[in-house]
């Protein structure tokens, strides 16, 4: 279509924003009945926009996405460049965030095609974004954020941590990320950045929403404050509820938003409650969990009853926002557990430095014995003192003075000796003070010849070397603008740590309101004792994990003994999480077909709080147990569909002393090398092959004596049928997802999206009237079925195959659809030629370990999703403080 406007496109855009894309083409086309061509007016917008969505939904970050999304019935065809992400877009590419421009743009093109399509009633979802620890995640939901409101969204309600000075930082960030304060007049805010959610705006609330088209609120997982939101919206009158499209946006979702409840059957946290009683009030719109610790997110309910309080489990997608090379996580500082340095050909940076035992306890309380407890300045901290005021000093002979330097102290959660340790850092400062201001820098020189090149190869600029004449002349500045300051729960928010636009050199003593979200500017050098025995904490409190550009050289760690294996153990965690959600959108599934595996610590390490995982099940083995389907059907080699079924037939001939006597579809107790070789003929779509031969090799290294049912399902009535071992089995139906015939014919290959039926898991067990006592098939829902196939009395274990043969002439199942011969002769007329053997298809349930033979035993732990046709912080939360936002003078 032309540049300009024609008048089709005027009044469909018009609509569009009021009602559904689907709503307003009928609309635009009762609307200019009259109008000649309006049929194929409305046909060429609706191709132009199909043709977007697929430029826009390329898969190019690892995430999942709710089945009828992206390729198949995508409704994301991108944004404008005068709204509001194209003005976000200016501010990044003008700013620091200009080298990471390119990559949120992908990212978030991705995450906003997820989300539910604005104003379609009853569309809501539930996802989860997974960054790493200080990587940019408020950038990236910024990016969503205006996106979202480019394409329709109206309402963004952003829950932001669980203290004040988080819940402000990140309200001054959206105020002029979104140009709320440059454009007042386009929006109507419920808080700002003194001011959290308040009654002011309940009692008008349904004429505040639908007379703004914008609406932003910032608030904080408080239950006072949730709970004046939840009343906002319960005040909302039906029609203005069913027109408002909503974006919650979580952050630190795994913060206080799970249930951490002691039981299962327990009344949920009370933060949790309301989190899911305001999620209840969304008719149209997305909830997104952002957080770099989505252990407790993964492990929530997965299969929460019908017409229950919904759950917030992301169960429609869960994307990983991609790490960038000049990103220093856990895995660049201290490697991965199981692979050798050498094999990855990575050299770990000379940035960690050890605390002894003997110091940690003379800087860490034991026990209850808190009161009176006086830390020191022990060797080591004196240390990583004198070097931060060594490094701040390179820093400014590198053009560096205008931007914030910061230290972080974390040696224990108990706010007590935090005041004590300041004081006890001020004292030894006072004498390095009084010195530097007769020219005596001297006691820095030793630390400046150990340290200065011992991470050298990091620095990526082009100021020349820093020698000891130059450092010392700084130093007396460093130490002159110089604070030593506490943050935590205790301390007055007026004494707590700020940024202000003024550049701060700052050592910075704390525990949990500086292990959540609150971004710590410049921090290169950490001293930490702390210790922590759940994986989500741990990871939160390594604030040094982030970004160092000019100063990547200068960065150090000093941490307590085990401390950096326990950080090793993570960094693999991470790396294997990342792989885990990989193989889950290879093979096509979403976190609501399966749980999230997460690997366990072989010793006293917990993945999260045991009452955050109370609903995980206990820990399986890598592949064992998995389930896979092929649901892509790639046509570019046309005679490979006719070899998989020869393959097919010719492994049935050849399982013939396996066979039933009562059932001739069935073949029993059949040995893994039987089927390896057709395991490697039959070739599945190129999206499901890693997945499909990790799982085969993963069978064969782990479980090569555990036998294998193969199933063909014999309720099929189409024609053409296969051929099993002499008997012939009739052909089922399942019908691929409609798309556009030039993409169809472009790609040449079909999705059916689901190919298994809701008891397929145990198809073998029925044919062999296996069912557990006292159970009818109805009742056993997916986790009794699993655990039905790993009962000795039931499956034993076994694994299982089943070959699907699929009609080619299989006629469309539901709206969406299109018949499967319409489908093949649009790619190519030849594959419904008369006479073609049907397609087949192949499912594959990994065996078990049920005689728990594998040393392995409890690598991972997940939640199993059932298949169908109070925050345990280490401070008491901080008082909420803030007063209720009155609205804008």
């Amino acid at each position: 279509m032309s540049q300009e406007s024609s008048p089709v496109e005027i009044v469909f855009n018009r609509f569009l924003q009021m009602m559904s894309r689907e709503d307003a083409l009928k609309k635009t086309k009762v609307s200019l009945e009259a109008l000649p061509g309006i049929d194929e007016a409305l046909h060429e917008l609706e191709r132009e926009h199909e043709q977007q969505v697929l430029t826009r939904t390329k898969l190019t970050e690892i995430g999942t996405a709710r089945k009828k999304d992206l390729r198949e019935l995508g409704w994301y065809s991108g944004v404008a460049t005068d709204g509001v992400w194209g003005a976000l877009r200016e501010r990044m590419a003008n700013g620091g965030l200009s080298g990471a421009l390119d990559s949120i743009d992908r990212s978030t093109e991705e995450i906003v095609a997820s989300l539910a399509e604005p104003r379609v009633d009853d569309d809501n979802r539930l996802g989860l974004v997974i960054g790493n620890v200080q990587s940019g995640k408020t950038a990236n939901y910024s990016a969503v954020i205006a996106k979202a409101l480019d394409s329709g969204y109206k309402f963004v309600l952003v829950l932001s941590g669980v203290h004040n000075n988080l819940r402000r930082q990140t309200q001054v960030r959206l105020d002029t990320d979104l140009g709320v304060l440059e454009n007042r007049q386009a929006w109507y805010r419920l808080t700002d950045s003194e001011g959290d959610f308040g009654d002011a705006h309940t009692g008008n609330a349904s004429s505040i929403v639908a007379n703004h088209g914008r609406i932003l609120a910032v608030v904080k997982k408080n239950s006072h404050r949730l709970k004046k939101v939840l009343g906002f919206l319960r005040s909302l009158d039906s029609a203005t509820k069913r027109d408002t499209p909503f974006l919650i946006i979580d952050d630190e979702s795994d913060q206080a938003t799970p249930d951490a409840s002691a039981k299962v059957g327990d009344e949920p946290t009370a933060i949790n409650l309301l989190m899911r009683q305001i999620w209840a009030e969304v008719r149209n719109g997305t909830y997104a969990g952002y957080t770099a610790t989505p252990f407790a997110n993964v492990f929530m309910d997965p299969n929460v009853p019908k017409g229950a309080l919904p759950e917030l489990y992301p169960r429609d997608f869960i994307h990983v926002m991609p790490t960038p090379a000049n990103y220093f996580g856990a895995e660049r500082i201290f490697g991965l557990q199981d692979v050798a340095d050498e094999e990855r050909d990575v050299e770990l940076p000379d940035v960690i430095r050890a605390i002894t035992k003997e110091e940690v306890r003379e800087l860490v309380p034991s026990g209850n014995k808190v009161e009176g407890f006086q830390p020191r300045v022990t060797k080591s901290l004196g240390e990583a003192i004198r070097w931060f005021i060594v490094a701040c000093a390179v820093r400014r002979i590198r053009g560096q003075q205008k931007k914030h330097s910061t230290m972080l102290i974390h040696t224990t959660p108990r706010t007590e000796p935090h005041f004590a340790t300041r004081d006890a850092i001020e004292e030894y400062l006072e004498p390095l003070r009084r010195a530097s201001l007769n020219g005596d820098v001297e006691r820095f020189k030793e630390v400046f010849e150990v340290e200065i090149n011992r991470a050298a190869s990091l620095y990526d600029g082009d100021g020349l070397a820093p020698t000891w004449p130059r450092i010392s002349d700084e130093i007396p500045n460093v130490l002159r603008y110089l604070r030593t300051v506490v943050d935590n729960g205790r301390e007055d928010d007026s004494e707590r740590l700020s940024y202000s636009h003024e550049p701060q050199t700052v050592i910075v003593i704390g525990g949990s309101t500086l292990s959540r979200g609150l971004t710590l500017e410049g921090l290169f050098v950490s001293y930490f004792t702390r210790t922590s025995n759940t994986y989500d904490t741990l990871l939160q409190m390594g604030r040094w994990f982030g970004y160092r550009n000019g100063y990547e050289d200068l960065q150090r760690i000093w941490v307590s003994p085990r401390l950096d294996k326990d950080y090793q153990f993570l960094a693999t965690v991470e790396s294997d999480l990342r792989s885990e959600i990989a193989r889950m959108t290879q093979a096509g599934m979403t976190p609501a077909d399966i749980g999230v595996r997460v690997r366990l610590h072989p010793g006293r390490l917990q993945v999260t709080s045991s009452a955050k995982q109370k609903h995980a099940l206990e820990a399986e083995v890598d592949f064992e147990g998995f389930r896979l389907q092929t649901t892509q059907f790639d046509f570019s080699r046309r005679e490979q569909a006719l070899k998989n079924v020869q393959s097919t037939e010719t492994l049935l001939q050849r399982l013939q002393p396996f066979r039933s006597s009562a059932v001739p579809t069935l073949f029993e107790d059949v040995p893994l090398e039987e089927l390896e070789t057709f395991f490697t003929e039959f070739e599945v779509h190129e999206n499901n092959q890693g997945v499909f031969f990790d799982a085969i090799k993963w069978s064969s290294e782990k479980l090569p004596e555990k036998r294998w049912n193969v199933v063909v399902p014999s309720e099929g009535k189409g024609a053409d049928g296969l051929n099993v071992a002499g008997t012939k089995v009739g052909s089922i139906r399942r019908s691929p997802i409609e798309r556009d015939l030039e993409e169809l014919r472009e790609s040449e290959s079909i999705n059916i999206r689901a190919l298994m039926s809701g008891k397929d898991v145990i198809l073998d067990l029925r044919l062999q009237n296996k069912l557990p006592l006292n159970k009818t098939l109805s009742q056993l829902n997916n986790e009794a079925q699993y655990n039905w196939r790993k009962h000795r009395d039931g499956g034993n274990g076994r694994g299982l195959l089943i070959l699907y043969p699929i009609s080619r002439l299989s006629t469309a199942t539901s709206e969406g659809r299109m018949s499967m011969d319409s489908a093949l002769r649009v790619i190519h007329p030849s594959l419904v030629a008369p006479g073609l053997p049907p397609l087949i298809g192949m499912a594959v349930v990994a065996p078990f370990d049920s005689d728990n033979r594998l040393k392995t035993k409890g690598s991972t732990i997940a939640v199993r999703p059932v298949f169908d046709d109070a925050e345990d912080i280490d401070e008491p939360l901080v008082e909420d403080t803030e007063r209720d936002f009155q609205g804008d003078a």
